[in-house]
């Protein structure tokens, strides 16, 4: 009894085929994970920045009990800002200075450490007494990255202290 040896060919290409295609959707998977990971440190570090700025806030604040007591730092829609080299300043210059200068940190551009589209209020309850400081910027909830488009959601910390 004779058998006859049959060739296999174009098996080998196949196998390899299969296998490239199986390795690209891994690869593509594996980017996808490194893109949402940079865009959620970027977004960390966003709130990290806004956290920081309400604290420097309060400490300005509570180097300014003069300016606390005549309710300096409520509402504060400061525009401008008092010389910072002053050395006459009363407790009010100082308060709008506070104010300038943390609202300037805060709507700086994201690459001179602001916040993207950042915003700063405090405010003053007096049946609490309490002072809250609200931050409110944007967060590119696709990239990551601060563009002005539809994917923006606007992002708020809020900090409530007793002085």
């Amino acid at each position: 009894m004779m058998h006859s040896v049959q060739h296999q060919r174009g098996i080998t290409l196949i196998e390899i085929l299969v296998t490239v295609i199986i390795l690209s959707i891994g690869f593509l998977g594996l980017a996808s994970v490194q893109l949402m990971g940079t865009k959620n440190v970027t977004n960390s570090q966003y709130r990290t920045v806004a956290t920081l700025y309400a604290y420097d806030m309060v400490e300005r604040m509570r180097a300014n009990i003069a300016g606390i007591n005549a309710n300096s730092y409520n509402n504060s829609k400061t525009s401008s800002a008092t010389d910072p080299n002053c050395t006459t300043c009363s407790f009010a210059d100082q308060a709008d200075l506070d104010v300038y200068q943390w609202k300037q940190m805060i709507e700086a551009k994201p690459t001179d450490g602001g916040l993207p589209g950042g915003a700063g209020e405090i405010e003053f309850d007096s049946d609490e007494e309490t002072y809250e400081i609200t931050i409110t910027w944007n967060e590119n909830v696709q990239t990551g990255r601060y563009e002005q488009d539809d994917s923006d959601t606007e992002q708020e910390l809020v900090l409530t202290v007793r002085l």
